[in-house]
């Protein structure tokens, strides 16, 4: 009679077509256990103060939410049902920062480290390894010209910096603030960091994200934004606020002649059939402002001109940004004979989804908490998702 139950039972799951793996899978359990770490102070850290918790991702949509207290010695545990379309987020919050660490069904088994810092208000800790300012391309008639910054950020200290909102004085002294030249639109700003959002400030952007100790391993930074230009010049000039150990300046030979007599002309190298020209200088002192200009830029006719004063413009010129990243990183290879060690390379497909899907927990986690509105979190979720969608297409197109 029991083998009969049994025989009816899979039977009627099969008939809803439910495999018999996903039903002894949905079954079965796996525990996912680590330890949070103090990474200067240990001797003084309480684990037990903090709250650890584990969001569970199916694809970019939460599925649970979990949450405990690591034990004295900074232990804990959590069991969950492993599943091969999920995603389990673990994430802890010490003085204002959050510390996070990623797992799949076949990793559950590797344990977690969550390592956390004291919290600094001080910008003084971080240190702008390298700074690359690469123009990819300018548009005529439109009078249109977009540029790439990549830079690369140590913090050598044990402290993570946390911006001070209730700082008094000018705005933001305590965040990690990029300038930018006047005029700039359209910003896109992507980091190797989970969570934060861009602020707006007087020529330039600031990042709310906390900014953990490197250990050798800079954090990485790019933006790309558009500058309007009429004539065949244009000034990108700043002050760097940070400074800079190595300065990069970088164009097409065919789109525009970059100067700064800052810099020191390195010549020109072919990439992909184009001739790209290296501007590069060391030793860029905090505070320090550098004149970069661009002369010889394609002029925009005169109907492209009556066009854009009264409003008709059509944005027809987009560079992606991974081809800029490629030229730039072969280009450094070719020229930078003088340069200070080259940005890391780029992260491979998993290390890329691991990334975004750190993304979509911290989204989850700061609308739990209330930090981001329901109109941003759809956005970015949906964001998050359509950029899953094309790392999967990718990869189906590399096989």
């Amino acid at each position: 009679m029991r083998r009969a139950a049994v025989v009816a039972a899979i039977a009627w799951a099969l008939a809803l077509g439910v495999p018999g793996a996903a039903i002894a899978q949905d079954a079965a359990e796996a525990v996912i256990t680590g330890v949070v770490a103090h990474g200067a102070d240990p001797g003084s850290f309480d684990p037990t103060a903090l709250l650890v918790s584990l969001d569970v991702l199916e694809g970019v949509s939460p599925l649970a939410q979990l949450s405990t207290r690591p034990a004295s010695d900074g232990t804990f545990t959590f069991t969950v049902a492993p599943a091969p379309t999920r995603t389990y987020f673990l994430s802890v919050e010490h003085q204002g920062a959050r510390y996070s660490a990623s797992r799949r069904a076949d990793t559950l088994d590797d344990p977690v480290t969550l390592t956390v810092f004291d919290a600094t208000n001080d910008p003084g800790v971080l240190r702008f390894d390298t700074y690359t300012v690469l123009v990819t391309g300018a548009l005529g008639d439109d009078g249109i010209v977009e540029v790439l910054e990549r830079v690369a950020v140590s913090n050598d200290s044990d402290t993570t910096l946390v911006p001070d909102f209730d700082a008094e004085g000018p705005a933001m002294l305590g965040f990690l603030r990029f300038g930018l030249p006047s005029g700039a639109y359209n910003l896109d700003v992507r980091s190797d960091l989970v969570g934060g959002e861009v602020l707006e400030v007087d020529l330039g952007f600031a990042l709310t994200t906390p900014v953990p100790p490197t250990r050798g391993e800079p954090h990485e930074f790019e933006f790309v934004y558009r500058l309007d230009y009429d004539g065949s010049a244009i000034d990108l000039s700043r002050t760097m606020r940070f400074g800079a150990a190595s300065f990069r300046f970088v164009a097409p030979v065919d789109v525009a002649r970059p100067a700064s007599p800052r810099l020191v002309d390195l010549g020109a190298a072919e990439f992909d059939g184009r001739l790209l020209r290296l501007l590069e200088g060391e030793d860029i002192a905090p505070g320090e402002h550098i004149e970069l200009t661009l002369s010889g830029l394609p002029t925009p006719s005169l109907r492209a001109r009556l066009q854009r004063q009264v409003g008709d413009v059509y944005l027809r010129f987009v560079v992606p940004g991974l081809v800029a990243s490629a030229m730039l990183g072969l280009l450094v290879v070719g020229l930078a004979r003088r340069r200070r060690a080259s940005a890391a390379e780029g992260a491979s497909a998993a290390e890329r989804r691991a990334a975004l899907l750190a993304e979509v927990g911290a989204l989850e986690a700061r609308r739990r908490d209330g930090s981001v509105s329901d109109r941003s979190h759809e956005a970015e979720r949906a964001a998050l998702k359509q950029a899953l969608v094309a790392l999967e297409l990718e990869e189906r197109l590399d096989r």
